[in-house]
């Protein structure tokens, strides 16, 4: 085993799980062309020899962000029992990210949320138990938890308040279930917030304050920007779904991924003004119900079981990220085009 040292804490990472990756020839990635996607393909291919495919109904992903090199790419919706059966021939392990996302679009429509959320979970579940898949990582989401006082840890009774965060918790329990039940070997990830490259059609902090920064336009804040967030660079966050696909001795678990870190929005903004070295203002407008207002993870789990160690500091990620957009953005072109 070898250690790596983050900040004062030494960090025991698993020793490289090469026989349980040597199991796992073949990775199907729902959702596999929006953000954490298009990101996880490039990261899966530079990491693994595994052969990558990818089912996307193409609403927020684009094929642009996946090219042929990189995997194969089969178009539909992952609720379609054929596609994803067809899809299914041949994976040992399923990286689960297609979802009804945000809060927000959950209080606006909360039936179409369960069942882009919640039911979809379920069939892909039901759909890797027939086909004896190895390994199933969902894609979870401190929303399931709700509005606790951070850190959140794996511990806290769960609590939602919006739709989105009810539905990743029934995704959660329907994992274990599966697990306890049938022997599938799930883990379930709890992502903290997440920012980085091919995020240009996202509507979060982040790729807002930026696309809002390059154009000089106002940054709206709902709230008084003392709520706070833990971002996480989609790189790290990858890095903790390769973790997951391959330990062993983890199924049945739910982990939280972040990077233990607290930022408020407020500072979020100032620190992309200053990236940019725009002078764009900020405004602040009511709260908006269903969000929570502190958030911060306690990874410690992630670490001892995973050997998770997130290595990119905000201010670097969103210089990155903020170049990205000036070598990719188009102001208006926030929706992909296939």
């Amino acid at each position: 085993m070898d250690v790596r040292t983050g900040g004062d804490r030494r960090v025991r990472r698993p020793a490289s799980a090469q026989a349980y990756m040597a199991d796992i020839q073949r990775v199907l990635i729902t959702g596999g062309c929006g953000f954490i996607g298009a990101n996880l393909v490039r990261l899966l291919r530079a990491r693994t020899g595994w052969s990558l495919r990818v089912i996307d109904d193409l609403r927020a992903g684009t094929l642009r962000h996946v090219p042929d090199e990189l995997a194969e790419v089969r178009t539909g919706d992952v609720s379609d029992p054929a596609l994803l059966e067809d899809a299914l021939e041949g994976v040992d392990a399923l990286v689960h990210l297609a979802s009804e996302t945000g809060v927000t679009p959950s209080l606006e429509d909360p039936r179409r949320d369960f069942r882009g959320n919640a039911a979809t979970t379920f069939a892909v579940l039901e759909a890797c138990r027939r086909r004896n898949v190895k390994r199933f990582v969902f894609a979870s989401s401190g929303a399931a938890i709700g509005d606790a006082p951070p850190p959140l840890h794996e511990e806290l009774v769960p609590r939602p308040v919006s739709p989105y965060g009810a539905g990743k918790l029934v995704g959660e329990a329907y994992c274990q279930a599966y697990a306890g039940s049938f022997g599938l070997s799930t883990v379930a990830l709890r992502f903290s917030n997440v920012y980085g490259p091919f995020s240009a059609h996202k509507k979060n902090a982040v790729p807002n304050f930026i696309k809002r920064s390059l154009e000089d336009r106002p940054i709206s804040i709902y709230g008084d920007g003392s709520q706070t967030r833990d971002f996480i660079h989609v790189d790290d966050l990858g890095d903790g779904i390769l973790r997951a696909l391959v330990a062993d001795g983890v199924a049945g678990e739910v982990f939280q991924l972040g990077t233990e870190t607290e930022t408020s929005i407020a500072d979020l903004a100032k620190l992309v003004r200053r990236t940019i070295d725009a002078t764009a203002e900020i405004r602040f407008q009511p709260k908006r119900a269903g969000e929570v207002y502190r958030s911060r993870v306690d990874a410690s789990k992630a670490r001892r079981l995973l050997g998770f160690a997130p290595a990119i500091v905000l201010h670097e990620g969103i210089g990155t990220t903020a170049q990205w957009y000036r070598d990719h953005w188009q102001p208006g072109a926030e929706r992909p085009v296939p």
